[in-house]
């Protein structure tokens, strides 16, 4: 599927923060059928996997000879597999919600089985695109805690290490040194999820521009480094919406996950199964919560990428025509010059 070299007026953009929120819930609101049944897939394949662990669980609890030894043995592979579904399925979801965006902006038609069906042609870019992006941030994460995650446990070990020594220069940690040990622990919590944060902008356009421009994995993450360079504020918007909704999810399923299963622990008489039950219910509802906020993040990327685009690189302006030059005055040509005393006239002979 292209994209049209021009759209009047320009459909891309350039979009401010407030209508890039706008036009993502526009977009969801007037093509929700397309959209949620595009993420309904995904929903799909999590419940399936969830119920497949979760029954696999009980029949092995409930088999004889079953040891938790063994049910570690066969639940533990069947978990990674399940997660390797998932998470296939969630970079295709990822790549049909931005053809379906797209065919959107082009005011083109489009449904959940094209979009599923051009995302999954490109599964092997899509799946590629986000295990190099993981090994990425997982690298940097790893750089982080080198220098910052071992000074902090160095002072965190510095009491007991002075009261266990013979020394003893100190018996317990001041006020002073807990104050400075929270104080320092809140930065490096603050600047942990600040740099996770730019890291995730810095590649969260990788797969439109992969996509779009038809580019290999290691050219798309660099398109996306590049393309993001200095505006990366919608971004950290779109992101910070999505974390703000998935902490209110999980306050509210957590807990309610927590009571049945405390209630199962005072009246003996609910079985695990009905426990188990129970927790899948909850959770379906909390994959269903999910997927929309995954639908959010996919058509307001896109709209992120299409927005940069336009702004940094004049994608879809259309061009005033050329000034057109008048059409050149023919004159008639001038006629010929005549020697003077010649006649102007025929005479008669005579």
């Amino acid at each position: 599927m292209t994209t049209p070299g021009y759209v009047q007026p320009n459909a891309y953009g350039p979009v401010t923060p407030t209508q890039m929120f706008e036009r993502t819930m526009t977009l969801l609101r007037e093509n929700f059928k397309l959209f949620f049944g595009i993420v309904l897939v995904a929903v799909g394949v999590e419940v399936v996997v969830g119920t497949v662990i979760s029954g696999s669980g009980i029949w092995l609890r409930h088999s004889v000879g079953a040891a938790p030894v063994a049910r570690a043995l066969i639940l533990l592979p069947l978990s990674l597999l399940g997660a390797a579904l998932i998470y296939i399925f969630t970079q295709i979801i990822l790549g049909a919600l931005f053809f379906a965006t797209q065919s959107k902006l082009a005011d083109a038609p489009m449904t959940v089985g094209e979009a599923c069906r051009l995302a999954t042609e490109k599964t092997g870019k899509l799946v590629g695109i986000a295990l190099l992006v993981a090994l990425r941030i997982f690298g940097y994460v790893l750089l982080f805690y080198a220098f910052i995650g071992i000074p902090l446990l160095v002072i965190t070990l510095i009491p007991g290490i002075f009261r266990h020594s013979s020394l003893q220069l100190v018996h317990a940690p001041s006020l002073w040194f807990m104050i400075f040990f929270i104080v320092f622990l809140l930065a490096f919590l603050i600047a942990y999820f600040g740099a996770l944060l730019w890291l995730v902008a810095r590649y969260a356009l990788s797969i439109p521009a992969g996509l779009a421009e038809n580019l290999s994995i290691k050219d798309a993450i660099r398109r996306s480094i590049h393309l993001s360079a200095g505006s990366r504020g919608r971004i950290y918007a779109v992101f910070l919406v999505v974390i703000g909704f998935s902490i209110g999810i999980a306050a509210v399923t957590l807990p309610i996950q927590i009571m049945v299963a405390h209630k199962a622990l005072i009246h003996r008489t609910i079985s695990p199964e009905a426990v188990s039950i129970a927790a899948r219910c909850i959770s379906v509802i909390a994959d269903l919560l999910s997927g929309v906020l995954v639908a959010f993040m996919g058509v307001a990327i896109t709209l992120c990428y299409f927005d940069l685009r336009v702004r940094k690189e004049g994608f879809g302006v259309v061009l005033p025509p050329p000034a057109s030059e008048p059409d050149p005055i023919i004159l008639p040509p001038a006629p010929e010059p005549q020697s003077p005393g010649m006649p102007t006239e025929d005479f008669p002979a005579s």
